[in-house]
């Protein structure tokens, strides 16, 4: 287990990542979450994991009034979404080559949709996805359904190591991951774990609609996870 010293170093040090990256306006972050609802989210059922990566330009992610149509315009999104309802997955299935989605797997063994986006490190979705990134980038990872502690933080499905190598790669553009909804058989205990290890990773941020799209950065300067991050009480 590491120290309190270590952690403590490990937090400094990832703050200092932020501050260099600069501040994402949550604003803009909502807006374009709820562009990806209302046009990329799967249709063949309720409520349809899925994950996706986009590669915009930094402004997209810290000024509200930039339209993320510019860069994934609304025929090329509901491309994206027909290609998830057909069960594939989309690696810069796009003309600007921009996006990379999928699926969860259906066959066993089943493989989570964060994990298809982010494995095999070094020859990745994701890694095809960097190699057009630079320092006025903005990189969004976004997952419909947290990923779950079981199977994306203590299985063979783990997505840490994918995540630290998206950032090892991508120093100097600014990096996001989101999530919507908490997955339900996740524990408020279990979450802060979670939530913790991958804001040492990553920056993170939770966004969800009660008619509207609101979002927040999961941890705090004094690493303290806000509860809008983790579910509610029972």
């Amino acid at each position: 287990m590491a120290s309190p010293k270590g952690l403590i170093i490990v937090c400094l040090l990832h703050l200092c990542i932020q501050s260099i990256q600069g501040n994402v306006n949550t604003a803009a972050l909502a807006k374009m979450i709820q562009y990806f609802d209302d046009n990329v989210q799967p249709n063949t059922k309720p409520d349809a994991q899925y994950a996706i990566a986009i590669r915009v330009l930094r402004a997209q992610c810290t000024n509200e009034s930039f339209d993320i149509e510019t860069e994934f315009s609304r025929g090329n999104a509901t491309n994206v979404r027909d290609v998830l309802n057909r069960g594939e997955m989309c690696v810069l299935c796009t003309p600007s080559e921009n996006v990379i989605a999928a699926r969860p797997t259906r066959k066993r063994p089943k493989e989570h949709a964060e994990h298809r986006l982010l494995y095999p490190v070094g020859n990745s979705p994701m890694d095809k996805l960097l190699k057009k990134a630079d320092k006025d980038s903005c990189v969004v990872f976004y997952t419909y359904n947290s990923p779950c502690v079981k199977q994306c933080i203590q299985s063979t499905d783990n997505i840490l190591p994918g995540l630290s190598n998206w950032i090892n790669e991508q120093k100097e553009a600014m990096n996001v991951f989101v999530f919507e909804k908490i997955y339900e058989k996740d524990s408020k205990k279990d979450m802060e774990i979670y939530i913790r290890k991958i804001y040492a990773k990553v920056p993170l941020y939770r966004c969800t609609s009660n008619n509207t799209m609101e979002c927040k950065n999961c941890v705090d300067q004094n690493s303290k996870v806000d509860s809008f991050c983790l579910p509610e009480k029972k």
